[in-house]
């Protein structure tokens, strides 16, 4: 599923301390999600295949499952690597420039129902320099 700047980009979310969830071998996961927690909101994306990625803002996701959102402030729908520049490059919650228009997401926004339990990878602590 990743190429070479693919995995660049999937090493970044790890770096900015995405929780990664993988379903599926890791040498051929069938999906991969990740989700990065805010104050008041999260920031998700799902990868399907290096064609089909989603990502989106889920407002208020305290509570909620962020993977199965019923409001977003934010959705983006094309390829993997297009995707993922677009929410690492998607301002943060508090900046002045941040998505604010509350919108109905589009069913990509959601991972499929009846799936065996992901493979959870937690963020990587932060090393002291």
């Amino acid at each position: 599923m990743t190429s070479l700047q693919l995995d660049d980009l999937l090493t970044e979310l790890r770096r900015r301390h995405w929780t990664l969830f993988r379903w599926g071998e890791a040498n051929a996961p069938t999906l991969i999600a990740a989700v990065q927690q805010w104050d008041a909101c999260a920031d998700v994306l799902i990868l399907r295949s290096e064609d089909d990625a989603t990502a989106f803002r889920v407002p208020d996701a305290q509570g909620s499952n962020v993977l199965v959102p019923e409001k977003v402030s934010y959705q983006y729908h094309a390829s993997a690597l297009w995707t993922l520049r677009a929410i690492l490059s998607l301002p943060t919650p508090d900046s002045t420039a941040a998505p604010t228009t509350i919108e109905t997401p589009h069913a990509k926004c959601r991972v499929p129902e009846g799936l065996p339990r992901p493979i959870v990878i937690r963020p990587l602590s932060p090393h002291p320099k």
